[in-house]
């Protein structure tokens, strides 16, 4: 996907909204927005928005603040379980589906979870609907709206009686007779429809698509903890390379860019001194270079990326630098990410609409809230009503002192 320097040119292939109930630490139903407000308007809105039709804009980031241990992270996971149950399915009937309950209530851990996730592939709306428990699928549901009209891909219930699933399939999910009598006998209880469609042999445009959205598109979590390994193999490409030098080069780390050869084909960093050119190796780089580059790359690259703590191992300008050039350089992509670094929220091109608070309510369960919410005059600075505590989200420390 990477074309001349860094610039990325991706279909329209995004998300809308995603809600989720019963998972982790989120208790209730709760939902996380890329629909902008049409009433927020800034100068940098040409860069920040997708547009999807003349009423209908997505922004291309949102950034999750909250104290920890809040639950920002779960929003991030539930969005990966969604995706691991299309991508990864399960080894077998007996490992069960990986799902896990709100535990802080003994009623929510006997019950199931539900994840929704509504996106637009080349201006289609879809929506994708999944309850499941930890043993099984209680249902499955795909529907799009090719001429604005919902319309029935498939959907798929439980028997809790006969532990059998049985699929329903619209008129234009694409499949035959057979290949439909073919997919639903695939359709075991504890994988997603749509994993048992890639290993059953048999083609559905519709399907397809649906499909490469959730393989390619939609990327895993990035998490501080993301392997270096991964992003080594991934800078050493050769098609990526430009691309690493230029983000090195623009970075301010005195780095020229990278080397790859035929006889070692490991990444060599060339440094820039007063003395002239110095190799390092890769794993003598510092973290936050490598953090920055294997962002860099991932998110100019595109797709659906939820990024956890995103200033990890970062300085906040080379944050800033990094989300400026996503937001250059990159359509039809998006972001969701999140962060402690408050000095984001006071960014020239950050709009209400795209940052988020997570709390717990008084049962332990997170809660998710966007700072629209609270009617801001937009010569409010976020930042500063923030910090003095109006937007909640934050922590409330006690004293200091420690007296044994």
């Amino acid at each position: 996907m990477y074309l001349e320097l860094f610039s990325v040119i991706w279909s329209l292939i995004i998300i809308e909204s995603f809600s989720v109930k019963n998972f982790r630490s989120i208790k209730h139903e709760q939902t996380i927005s890329f629909l902008a407000n049409n009433k927020i308007q800034g100068s940098s809105d040409t860069y920040v928005l997708n547009k999807i039709s003349d009423s209908v804009s997505l922004l291309k980031f949102c950034i999750l603040y909250g104290y920890n241990a809040s639950g920002k992270t779960n929003i991030l996971r539930a969005l990966d379980f969604l995706r691991s149950l299309v991508v990864d399915g399960t080894t077998g009937s007996d490992t069960g589906t990986g799902f896990e309950p709100f535990t802080l209530d003994e009623t929510t851990t006997q019950e199931p979870g539900t994840f929704s996730l509504t996106f637009y592939i080349e201006r289609i709306r879809y929506t994708y609907r999944v309850i499941v428990d930890k043993k099984h699928f209680i249902s499955e549901e795909l529907t799009y709206q090719p001429m604005g009209r919902k319309a029935l891909l498939f959907r798929r219930t439980h028997d809790e009686g006969t532990h059998i699933s049985t699929v329903e399939f619209g008129t234009k999910c694409g499949l035959s007779a057979k290949e439909r009598a073919t997919l639903s006998g695939n359709t075991v209880d504890t994988i997603s429809t749509l994993f048992a469609y890639q290993k059953s042999n048999i083609h559905s445009v519709e399907l397809e698509l649906v499909v490469a959205y959730f393989n390619h598109v939609l990327k895993p979590v990035v998490t501080p903890n993301t392997s270096v390994e991964i992003w080594t193999g991934r800078v050493g490409q050769s098609e990526m390379i430009p691309l690493s030098n230029i983000l090195l080069q623009r970075s301010g780390l005195h780095i020229e860019g990278v080397r790859v050869s035929e006889k070692n084909p490991a990444p060599v960093f060339q440094h820039r001194t007063s003395l002239g050119f110095h190799s390092l190796p890769f794993d003598e780089e510092s973290q936050g270079t490598l953090r920055y580059l294997g962002l860099g790359t991932t998110m100019l690259d595109g797709g659906v990326i939820p990024i956890d703590e995103l200033e990890a191992s970062l300085h906040p300008d080379l944050v800033a630098f990094l989300l400026q050039m996503f937001l250059l350089n990159t359509t039809g992509s998006q972001i969701i990410a999140t962060t402690h670094n408050q000095s984001l929220m006071e960014l020239d091109f950050m709009r209400n609409d795209m940052i988020w608070l997570c709390e717990k309510d008084e049962d332990g369960a997170s809660e998710y809230y966007s700072v629209q919410e609270f009617g801001l005059h937009k010569r409010i600075s976020i930042g500063n009503a923030y910090r003095a505590g109006k937007l909640g989200a934050k922590p409330y420390l006690g004293d200091p002192t420690i007296q044994l």
